[in-house]
């Protein structure tokens, strides 16, 4: 009895020590973080403004990447990179649960940009959940276009689509489609091919 008691004390404190989950959603600052449970995959994009262009009515200034990675423990690696330069600018970074509802990122350097807007490279950054979501993924079209479909059949294809590393919210995969949301002007919905998006 002893013996069972002890083992449940170790795995509960297992639990609290290496247990805690991201949630997908909406952080602090423009991070958005996906977690996928089955696969222990960490998905998300970065992106935020700053300063104003008085000519152009533009930010003068930006930061975005994408991030990836396998949540192996508490505090994991992750790769970083802008969609259209992953070649280029991959930065590799660690990520680290606090909590449930809160991660910190450390990057060795700044992507370009970042230096104007949100520093990484400093000392860790923490980033505090706002909004929760169902995604699974967080994934970017590597396709010149990506059209949408109305349902999961290749008989209801749509007008609207996606061009070349538009980020997408992925909530559930099917039958070699994706049905995600697209963070426009407006908040699109519905399916597109899976093969139309990068691979992780």
């Amino acid at each position: 009895m002893k013996n069972i008691l002890l083992a449940y004390l170790l795995i509960s404190f297992s639990n609290l020590v290496f247990g805690q989950k991201l949630i997908s959603g909406e952080y602090e600052f423009g991070m958005n973080l996906s977690y996928n449970e089955s696969s222990k995959m960490l998905t998300g994009y970065f992106e935020n403004y700053t300063g104003l262009d008085e000519e152009t009515n533009n930010p003068k200034f930006s930061c975005i990447f994408y991030i990836e990675g396998k949540v192996t423990r508490k505090k994991f690696s992750v790769k970083t990179y802008y969609p259209e330069d992953k070649g280029d600018d991959v930065i590799l970074g660690t990520i680290e649960i606090i909590n449930n509802k809160t991660i910190k990122i450390k990057l060795p350097e700044e992507h370009g940009g970042c230096w104007n807007v949100q520093h990484f490279a400093d000392k860790p950054e923490q980033f505090e959940l706002e909004n929760k979501s169902n995604w699974i993924q967080v994934r970017y079209v590597n396709k010149n276009k990506s059209f949408f479909f109305k349902e999961n059949s290749n008989l209801s294809k749509t007008k609207m689509y996606l061009i070349k590393n538009n980020i997408v919210y992925v909530e559930k995969i099917e039958n070699g489609k994706a049905y995600c949301s697209y963070k426009g002007k407006k908040i699109i919905k519905g399916w597109i091919n899976i093969n139309d998006l990068n691979k992780l």
